[in-house]
């Protein structure tokens, strides 16, 4: 308790500084463990499929959380304590994974597999939450400098425990079974990070007089379909919402579908390793941590909307880098060019949103971009890996890169939508 009283000033320079240190706990908490999730199921004799469904489980249940979210925020309004208890609820899952090994070997990789996918459930809620009272701490001028220097800090804390870890499983295990005791004390290290990381969400301060708090509109009385009515009248009246969700749906059918390819790609063909991805994960960090200032810099100049078009024009450059390289090295010296991309692309997705929805019931906005970003989830990944067994690796990346760029260009004509509507 005594830890918080030095921060000192205004509301707003206290919520900063928590949430900077909100931003490094939590990317210490899940580096331990979301980048090693591919090779930890490898680890357990899984196969193409269930990299697939690891990538696609997720989004499943993401789905389903947002009913349950959307009505928790809506009754309840304390969007602090529900998210901080859905963090928590997301977070114990790393101590189910370590129980994993004990059981039958296979089961194994498939159980694991699916409780990944299970931990979506409450960290989407969670995350849904986070998102909008996140909205409320900050003023609208705030908001991008805030999750920008969050983003920094956090992700050059992810830099320096995802290359430990990585070269730690790598180098000190003799054997698949001493690297899988060593991933088993890593999940513990994360979830007693994770405590420390939501008692931190749980000390930020609202300030109600903040006018760009939240204002929600009341459906009472009313059964669960009238609701969903209700929502989708409020959403289809907000064309500038609908046209991003358009682009947005667009974008992340064409990521989502390479995640899977690229791991295999790394992992099948240039033969990586826990130590190779961790340097991997390293290059992209340090990429992300110089260009997030630059990305918001740009934003503030030219406008989100320019903005977010040329980072996913980046994003669609990815997998013709990835069919460039012959041996893991180029994908370590290619990741300058993708960890940039990949900083633009979280970055603005989100001020993109805060700027399409407004201030006036911004959760149900939140929670009908989640479902939309989330229902691309549930198939772009497995259609990625069902194309790799009809064709090949090169021909799916191919394919990939083609519809990233296309994503691109209804970004570019959204912006060009907007900046004529503003000069008319």
């Amino acid at each position: 308790m005594k830890f918080f009283k030095k921060f000192k000033g205004t509301t707003l320079d206290y919520n900063l500084s928590i949430n900077n240190l909100n931003g490094i706990l939590q990317a210490l908490s899940i580096n331990l463990v979301m980048p090693f999730a591919s090779l930890y199921t490898k680890r357990l004799n899984g196969t193409d499929n269930d990299i697939a469904l690891l990538n696609a489980y997720p989004s499943i249940f993401a789905i389903l959380s947002v009913f349950l979210g959307t009505y928790l925020f809506r009754k309840y309004k304390n969007k602090k304590k529900v998210t901080a208890l859905f963090f928590g609820f997301s977070r114990s899952f790393f101590l189910l994974f370590v129980f994993i090994p004990f059981l039958p070997p296979l089961i194994q990789a498939s159980l694991f597999v699916l409780l990944y996918g299970a931990m979506s459930f409450p960290n989407s809620i969670a995350n849904m939450g986070w998102q909008s009272y996140l909205a409320d701490l900050f003023p609208e001028k705030w908001r991008g400098r805030a999750f920008s220097k969050r983003s920094t800090l956090s992700t050059l804390s992810a830099l320096v425990v995802t290359l430990i870890t990585g070269n730690l499983l790598y180098f000190i295990p003799k054997s698949d079974t001493e690297r899988i005791r060593l991933y088993q004390i890593f999940f513990i290290i994360a979830f007693i990070l994770a405590v420390f990381e939501i008692f931190s969400l749980i000390k930020h301060k609202l300030d109600k007089n903040n006018r760009q708090v939240e204002t929600i509109t009341e459906f009472q009385n009313e059964s669960l379909s009238l609701q969903l009515k209700n929502i989708f009248k409020l959403v289809v009246k907000n064309r500038i919402f609908l046209d991003y969700c358009i682009c947005v749906v667009l974008f992340h059918f064409a990521w989502q579908m390479g995640w899977p390819l690229f791991f295999s790609y790394e992992f099948d063909v240039l033969h990586s390793n826990e130590s190779w991805s961790s340097i991997i994960a390293t290059v992209s960090c340090i990429a992300q941590a110089a260009t997030f200032p630059l990305w918001q810099k740009l934003s503030e100049k030219k406008g989100n909307a320019f903005a977010i078009f040329i980072a996913i024009f980046l994003m669609g450059v990815t997998p013709f880098l990835y069919l460039l390289s012959t041996n893991i090295i180029h994908v370590v010296l290619f990741n300058t060019i993708t960890g940039s991309a990949v900083a633009g692309t979280t970055l603005l997705l989100l001020s993109n949103l805060y700027e399409a929805a407004p201030n006036k019931d911004r959760t149900l906005y939140i929670a009908v971009y989640t479902v939309l970003t989330n229902i691309t989830l549930m198939f772009a990944p497995i259609l990625g890996m069902k194309l790799k067994g009809l064709t090949n690796i090169y021909t799916a990346l191919l394919v990939v890169g083609v519809l990233r760029l296309l994503s691109s260009g209804s970004f570019y004509i959204r912006y060009l939508k907007y900046k004529k509507a503003s000069h008319s």
